[in-house]
């Protein structure tokens, strides 16, 4: 049988909607016996593409502090799952980070967490899902997150 899906791309940032992802992603990667690449991305609020001094050194150190943990997090959670996994870590837009790493790795398949919004909000700052469909080259998972048991 041909394997549908050969590299996959996993962005990760640590939500709970992320770890729907990974989990989803992980039975796909398993499934297809693919190659996995997990990414997390520094985000630096585009408001400070505008300031000449650029972002505060200080807060940049914080967030890439905190989003290398998300991705040993990330990496070790689909390592447990018996994954080979290559983790990279990007600085800018999600959107951007997510279809350009896609573009340089040739992959075939991209999986993102979602998690649902209100209507004004999303109309507001868009969704992730929607931009990556404009963005990317290949096929784009999107996990939802499952309610609850009751």
């Amino acid at each position: 049988m041909e394997r549908l899906y050969q590299r996959i791309l996993m962005a990760f940032d640590g939500s709970e909607g992320g770890r729907q992802a990974l989990a989803q992603g992980a039975q796909v990667a398993r499934q297809n016996e693919a190659t996995v690449d997990l990414l997390a991305v520094v985000r630096i609020p585009s408001t400070y593409g505008f300031i000449e001094a650029g972002y505060p050194e200080h807060l940049l150190d914080d967030e890439t502090a905190r989003i290398d943990g998300v991705l040993n997090e990330g990496v070790r959670l689909l390592r447990e799952q018996g994954l080979t996994v290559n983790g990279h870590r990007r600085i800018g837009e999600p959107v951007l980070e997510i279809s350009r790493l896609a573009r340089e790795l040739d992959v075939d398949l991209v999986v993102v967490g979602h998690r649902p919004r209100g209507r004004l909000a999303r109309w507001w700052h868009g969704s992730v899902g929607t931009t990556l469909l404009d963005e990317l080259e290949c096929s784009i998972l999107v996990a939802m997150p499952r309610e609850p048991a009751e």
